[in-house]
């Protein structure tokens, strides 16, 4: 079981903030570039691309780590699913199609390397790595980097779970309570993706990056 524990990054050199802000434009190139190869699929009545098939159009072309790439590829393909699920209750629903201009940052925990009062998220070979001034346990895992007026990183901590607790009661959680989640295809598609837990956001779903979050 993992949770996500929310970090607020304040006083960032301005290097650093044009960085990270070109990095959410980079990654927001890739969204957009599945989402030209489904559309197109879908106006020319063709089969819809699958996850090798963007991994291979995005694979070197974008300025970002590959694992980097391929989270937002399977993000994408995701809220395609759910979106196609869903539709068989609203078909007003559409698929993927505005332009975005930033995109949510993500980093598997293989990828993320935590130092020190540091984490070290790699940018791809031959380019710097993003170091956050960040205090994580020593087992933290992925990472995603969101703006929310400010830059907020996100980052999945296993919990440790005691096998045999004191006392005889135990705890549940109903998990079909949460059918707002269930109605939202991006959030689902989030949720999927990272395996994190989010804050409710206006709309009373888990709140999702790129859905709600903009640069100004």
């Amino acid at each position: 079981m993992e949770t996500s524990r929310i970090y607020r990054l304040t006083g960032l050199p301005g290097s650093l903030e044009r960085r990270l802000r070109e990095a959410q434009m980079e990654a927001a190139r890739v969204w957009t570039r599945c989402r030209d190869l489904h559309l197109d699929a879908r106006r020319n009545q063709l089969p819809w691309p699958t996850r090798d098939d963007l991994q291979r159009a995005t694979k070197g072309e974008f300025a970002l780590h590959s694992q980097t790439v391929q989270m937002i590829c399977h993000q994408f393909l995701t809220i395609v699913e759910n979106t196609r699920q869903a539709r068989r209750r609203n078909q007003g629903l559409r698929y993927p199609y505005k332009d975005k201009r930033y995109h949510s940052l993500y980093w598997p925990a293989q990828a993320v390397s935590v130092e020190c009062g540091r984490v070290v998220l790699p940018m791809g070979r031959g380019r710097a790595s993003l170091v956050l001034r960040l205090d994580l346990p020593a087992h933290a895992g992925a990472c995603q980097l969101v703006w929310n007026d400010g830059y907020e990183p996100h980052v999945s901590i296993p919990s440790v779970v005691d096998q045999n607790p004191p006392g005889p009661a135990r705890a549940a959680v109903d998990l079909g309570e949460h059918s707002d989640l269930e109605d939202c295809p991006v959030c689902q598609a989030v949720s999927n993706v990272t395996g994190g837990t989010y804050a409710p956001c206006y709309n009373g779903h888990a709140r999702c990056p790129g859905q709600g979050w903009r640069l100004r």
